[in-house]
């Protein structure tokens, strides 16, 4: 019985070793007899051209109780030229996939995270509840960092002996790794193996099972049938000829960058012609100005001419597909239990339910202290919040404080739980509109002293268009933290998506205010809404197209965010409208561009029609109310007259003072001005009205922390133009460095910033960003 017993637990310690270190055989002997059963599948299924983070679900059904699995990163083609390990001679090969692959695979550094890629070391057990092993993840894209391999001549560290010398390890025969001596530095190097991740190199995933069989013994044995290869994160047009004289300046959120790649390849790809549009990706507010002053051909936005500054060219808005606003939960809840009964953490992939009180109290009572009175205390256990979700009730600590600090996500100490695209858009805008309305009193600062809020301590931040807006005093709570593009988000919650680290023990959550088209393209999780009478209704394409219907229509011919009045559906819902010029599209001599126009009427055309089909999950299809507006909406393009265009265009360098349409400049992103009176629903149609420009908000102290921002923004963004933009940065940060200590100064300390210095710090972000969008049209790359 000892002999049995001690044959045993040899057995699964070779298989916890087994599956610890990972190893990589074909398809085939992955399927041998011995082994139990199975199957395996990824989500995606295919990863033939998956983007470097993008998160991917691999799930491992049909094994029996007691089953693990683990994951390792390998080339697709596992290099086979080890020497068995031996003290003395004879050598021999060593083709066994587990030192193959304990040799040559792991150590990928993702250039995404600038860290070890989480796929390199990610573990599972199989769940009590689903018989199934889910391990997720995401794609990365990188190259292993340069490693001696001891056993493999090419990368050995061991010398060559001299001939006649008898082999005796450091010193072999075998070796082909000689010293390269530096000429200059005398410096001695050997090569070092590495392997790369990308479009050029794809990889496999080698999935390293120990299940018992059906002896009940265990056994370990590897797939290595999953491929991928990851492609970097810009999304790209891809099929056509590229950029043409005809090829129109569009400007749009980052949002709406899958649609508009699948729209132009929908258009040139078919017969390779010239790009139709090169995306412009800007904050909406820039993009509508780029449009009424000619820069842009069209311009795509959620709210019509709500966050534009001026509106001096004639429009018309086509809807091009639904959208909505959202707080979506990234994280981990420890809703399962294995096999032993320990608890399984498991990525949240479900709906919370929130009210619109919870939401407002969320992000604007701090994220500090959630334990006390951060985020208004919505997250301590015993709350109707966390009582109504058990997946967040889930998520436990070891006391109360610590519990509620990890359903806010404020465990970490750079980040405080909240955060979502910086600058004017749609999303700020129609959250804050329906908050301001449905939770007027939970929708208030806490007093905490003007330098938190200004002169808003204690008082309402009214309708919004920045979520900077949240954190207005030189001071930050930590509201919503705020960063400048979709990359830097991502980046940010980053422990929350692949469920690693300290943070995410006994499960995790962070928070992100954002739209449905991005949280369903990376994965989060949107939560539900209360419609009018108290239900819970979540962001689907019913509840969206329902919502659609029943917003009123403002004068600009536009459905209006937070104006959704049908029961059931989602309160937070607006709707993308491409805008277009009634005048026709002219030179710089103001003589039409009859081939361009055409070209923009085909766009048009197209994203309202059978570009419908076309759009990325979260983006839904216009309801029927909505696409019957089109073909009048559409016609209206380009029936203006040339003199009318020109005129225009001379007249948007200089526009007339405001209109009163409650726009707000990017400086001031708290909108004023009425919400919107009764209107004819959103499914009929209407004639957009041109308004002027709200007057220009005076310079704040909260400027000087936008310089701040301006720094942090520089590198992220891809775009045509950005190696010169590269050359002029150090410049860029001499002016900054001049300006910005003192500016921080002033703010530290909590006095007034001298106006003389907030016009410096304003003026050179406004250069800059001119600057920025030179570059960036300049070039029609077509990358969003």
């Amino acid at each position: 019985m000892f002999f049995v017993r001690a044959r045993q637990v040899g057995i699964l310690l070779i298989c916890g070793v087994l599956m610890v270190t990972g190893v990589s055989v074909p398809a085939a002997q992955a399927q041998a007899p011995a082994n139990p059963p199975y199957t395996l599948k990824t989500e995606p299924a295919d990863l033939s051209a998956a983007r470097n983070g993008e998160p991917v679900r691999i799930t491992v059904s049909g094994l029996a109780s007691g089953a693990q699995a683990s994951l390792k990163v390998c080339p697709k083609v596992l290099p086979d030229n080890l020497i068995k390990v031996a003290g003395k001679p004879p050598w021999l090969r060593d083709s066994s996939v587990s030192a193959r692959v304990n040799a040559y695979c792991g150590g990928l550094k993702d250039e995404f995270i600038a860290n070890a890629a989480h796929m390199d070391s990610a573990t599972g057990r199989r769940s009590s509840r689903t018989g199934d092993i889910v391990i997720d993840t995401q794609i990365p894209l990188g190259s292993s960092t340069p490693k001696p391999i001891i056993w493999d001549p090419l990368y050995t560290t061991f010398t060559k002996n001299a001939e006649g010398q008898a082999d005796k390890p450091p010193t072999v025969s075998w070796a082909a790794n000689p010293d390269v001596v530096d000429p200059a530095t005398g410096a001695k190097t050997r090569n070092k193996y590495s392997f790369r991740c990308d479009e050029n190199n794809p990889c496999s995933v080698a999935v390293t099972i120990t299940a018992k069989n059906a002896d009940g013994a265990f056994v370990t044995w590897i797939d290595s049938s999953i491929a991928f290869t990851p492609s970097q994160q810009a999304i790209g047009v891809e099929g056509c000829k590229g950029a043409g004289q005809n090829t129109l300046n569009a400007s749009m959120p980052e949002r709406l960058g899958r649609a508009a790649v699948a729209w132009n390849q929908a258009l040139c790809a078919p017969t390779q012609a010239e790009q139709p549009s090169n995306i412009v990706s800007e904050t909406e507010d820039a993009g509508l100005t780029a449009f009424d002053k000619g820069d842009s051909d069209l311009v795509i936005t959620g709210s019509g001419n709500a966050l534009a500054t001026q509106t001096v060219r004639e429009r018309q808005y086509i809807p091009v597909g639904i959208n909505a606003a959202v707080v979506a939960a990234v994280g981990w809840s420890p809703t399962d239990s294995d096999d032993n009964g320990s608890s399984l953490n498991a990525k949240f992939t479900g709906t919370l339910r929130f009210t619109h009180d919870e939401v407002a109290n969320m992000v604007t009572k701090g994220g500090q202290q959630p334990d006390l009175d951060g985020r208004g205390g919505i997250f301590r256990n015993g709350t109707p919040l966390v009582g109504r979700n058990p997946a967040l009730a889930a998520v436990t600590r070891e006391n109360e404080a610590n519990a509620a600090s990890a359903r806010a996500g404020a465990e970490s100490l750079d980040f405080f739980g909240v955060t979502g695209e910086s600058g004017p858009g749609t999303v700020p805008l129609a959250l804050s509109k329906v908050l301001a309305g449905a939770a007027p009193s939970a929708w208030v600062f806490p007093k905490k002293g003007t330098e938190y809020f200004g002169e808003l301590d204690g008082k309402s931040p009214g309708v919004i268009s920045d979520l900077n807006a949240l954190d207005p005093g030189a001071r930050s709570l930590h509201n919503v933290d705020a960063k400048t593009g979709q990359l830097a988000v991502r980046k940010t919650v980053q422990n929350g998506v692949v469920g690693t680290g300290f943070v995410c023990t006994g499960g995790c959550m962070s928070w992100v205010v954002t739209d449905l088209a991005t949280a369903r393209a990376y994965g989060w999780a949107p939560v539900a809404l209360p419609d009018g009478k108290g239900n819970f209704v979540a962001p689907t394409k019913e509840s969206l197209q329902l919502a659609a219907d029943s917003m009123e229509v403002g004068a600009d011919g536009t459905a209006q965010p937070g104006t959704v009045t049908k029961d059931g559906a989602y309160p937070l819902t607006f709707v993308e409208y491409l805008a277009a010029p009634v005048n026709p599209l002219i030179d710089a001599t103001c003589k039409p561009m009859t081939e361009k126009q055409a070209q923009l009427k085909a766009v048009a055309e197209l994203a309202s029609g059978y570009g419908q089909s076309l759009l990325p999950p979260g983006m839904t299809p216009l309801s029927p109310g909505l696409a019957a507006t089109v073909p009048a909406r559409v016609a209206k393009i380009g029936t203006g007259t040339v003199q009318e265009a020109c005129q225009e265009r001379e007249e948007a360098k200089n526009p007339p003072p405001a209109g009163g349409n409650g726009a707000t400049t990017a400086a001031n992103s708290s909108l004023t001005g009425p919400t919107g009176g009764t209107g004819s629903p959103a499914g009929t149609s209407a004639t957009a009205a041109a308004t002027g420009p709200a007057p220009a908000a005076a310079p704040t102290p909260e400027s000087v922390l936008a310089a701040k921002n301006l720094a942090e923004s520089i590198d992220i963004p891809k775009f045509p133009g950005a190696g010169v933009l590269g050359a002029l940065i150090p410049l860029v940060a001499l002016v900054i460095l001049a300006t910005l200590p003192s500016a921080t100064a002033y703010v530290a300390a909590g006095r007034p910033v001298p106006r003389w210095l907030v016009v410096a710090l304003t003026e050179i972000g406004a250069a800059f960003a001119m600057l920025f969008g030179l570059l960036r049209r300049k070039s029609a790359g077509g990358a969003a």
